[in-house]
């Protein structure tokens, strides 16, 4: 059958809201931007610098736990995912979810490629519109006040978390 679904059309929006970032180990890493930029009234943009102390990196594990607030707090939403990102990396088709995830920000950032990394980590210039057309595409939401929350592990010990916090309207 050949037709085009109208249901994959996904006509929502995402703006940031705050940025927070937690360095938690300054021996292992610095950070030293963490900020959202308005590009205009509708987008804006994240931009993140991690200075990394301790290098080469070839053991990386990520939680990522989307939250929803409801009125007194952000609650679990939907998942709470951790994965070996080194293994992710090799084989990026073995989580549908955490490749969504991945595709936001894979053109924006230097954490695009496997391990082991040898360098700092940046985020640059990652627009709102990159989860408008990507991620959002493929998970049931709502409209409302969301969170994401990710920690970053290096070697099994938590280095650094990163809230990511986004409205999204229908």
């Amino acid at each position: 059958m050949n037709h085009t679904c109208p249901y994959n059309i996904i006509d929502a929006h995402v703006t940031f809201t705050n940025l927070k970032c937690n360095n938690l180990d300054k021996n292992f890493s610095d950070i030293k931007t963490c900020r959202i930029k308005a590009v205009n009234r509708t987008h804006k943009y994240i931009d993140i610098y991690v200075k990394m102390m301790q290098l080469p990196i070839d053991n990386v594990t990520i939680n990522f736990k989307l939250m929803r607030f409801d009125g007194h707090g952000y609650k679990p939403h939907f998942f709470d995912l951790t994965y070996d990102a080194c293994k992710f990396l090799r084989s990026q088709n073995s989580n549908p979810i955490i490749k969504a995830f991945y595709e936001t920000y894979r053109q924006s950032s230097n954490l695009n490629h496997t391990c082991p990394y040898n360098h700092d980590l940046i985020v640059d210039k990652l627009w709102t519109g990159n989860l408008d057309a990507g991620f959002l595409a493929y998970l049931p939401s709502f409209s409302g006040d969301f969170a994401a929350y990710t920690s970053w592990y290096a070697y099994n010990l938590l280095r650094v978390t990163i809230n990511f916090y986004l409205k999204i309207t229908y």
